[in-house]
């Protein structure tokens, strides 16, 4: 729409209400144009689409149980299995297999909210359920080195050993030998969904990516430490690996999104503690806590810092950083008093304690 065209009307709205008074002409122009606008604006919505206001981010209140469903793909089943292992490791969360439930065993990750398989999960008692879709791609590149390596020659000499001792000791010769190697670079990449069983909503979704670039033979074959071409893993085997990364990388995302629904960080301190927090809200957690330790490191008395690297720990829910989280709280009382610092003492002794009654 150009601006002559809008202007054009203008005018012609303007002669029709001549007329009226200088007030009155002045609020029907504008009323009339933002009739127009309107009209123009609900004209351009393309047909057969519907639009509707978007709901509320969902928090994680009330899940706890979470059924872990199959992650499609030709290594899905070794990254659910990693999840539901990680997740048992969380005090947050009582995974659920759902492997032997025939219904439920196979289900796509994009049919998790079919309605005909609410029942099913219904009966299985979980609050949620994630699933997922996996790839991963292997790639080896061949090709040789020119490397130095030590060979004995026959030929001995007399040396003093550690203890003053003199002994025989073979004398060796540098030569260059071509030596094979491998180079694999490898990527696993997973979408993830987590749907709310009781509402039928999808609370999280997103995706997880690993990658590795490791060479085998060549210059790393005799270098300490090295990587000899027998050392190189089987295709499953550096899927495996990835898998159980991409699981920690899962699992500790979809905890801190809990518990940062929960729980309040906290902003004061200087602009870089703020900085962190804004961070951490938009699930960038890593590069947040490299700044609270920054500014640790500078300034080792800031509580707020001390506090927000807590629940970053506790986010992690399993028991070595939950303690590692109650001395880092510890840490940011002993610095400032904040109702926040004590609490989160009180909390995680909780939970240590719980996980105990088991």
């Amino acid at each position: 729409m150009t601006k002559g065209f809008l202007k054009g009307l203008e005018t012609l709205v303007e002669k029709k209400i001549a007329p009226m008074t200088k007030s009155a002409k002045a609020f029907a122009v504008q009323a009339g144009l933002l009739a127009l606008a309107m009209v123009l604006f609900l004209g351009c919505v393309p047909k057969g689409k519907g639009y509707r206001v978007k709901h509320p981010k969902l928090g994680w209140e009330g899940i706890y149980d979470v059924a872990v469903l199959s992650f499609d793909g030709p290594y899905g089943e070794n990254l659910r299995r990693r999840v539901y292992d990680r997740l048992a490791d969380v005090q947050y969360f009582n995974p659920k297999d759902t492997s032997q439930i025939p219904s439920l065993a196979h289900v796509s990750h994009d049919k998790v909210g079919n309605p005909s398989l609410f029942e099913a999960l219904e009966a299985l008692g979980a609050h949620a359920v994630i699933t997922g879709l996996v790839t991963v791609h292997v790639r080896d590149d061949h090709g040789v080195d020119q490397v130095e390596v030590k060979e004995g020659t026959g030929y001995t000499k007399k040396e003093k050993d550690a203890s003053g001792r003199w002994v025989d000791v073979e004398i060796k010769r540098t030569v260059i030998r071509t030596v094979p190697y491998v180079m694999r670079e490898a990527r696993l990449e997973s979408a993830y969904k987590v749907f709310d069983v009781v509402r039928h909503v999808v609370i999280a979704a997103g995706k997880v990516t690993e990658t590795d670039c490791d060479k085998f033979g060549g210059d790393r074959e005799h270098a300490s430490p090295g990587r000899r071409l027998r050392d190189q893993p089987t295709s499953s085997g550096t899927a495996e690996q990835l898998s159980a990364r991409a699981a920690t990388k899962l699992v500790a995302k979809l905890s801190r999104m809990k518990l940062g629904s929960i729980l309040k960080l906290d902003p004061g301190g200087p602009p870089l503690v703020k900085r962190g927090v804004a961070l951490a809200r938009d699930g960038d957690w890593e590069q947040a806590m490299d700044i609270w330790e920054q500014v640790i490191r500078d300034k080792p008395d800031e509580a707020a810092a001390f506090y927000n690297l807590g629940v970053a720990r506790e986010g992690l829910g399993n028991m070595e950083n939950l303690k590692t989280a109650r001395d880092l709280y510890e840490k940011a009382a002993s610095h400032g008093a904040n109702r926040l610092y004590t609490d989160g003492i009180l909390r995680v002794d909780r939970v240590i304690r719980d996980s105990r009654t088991r």
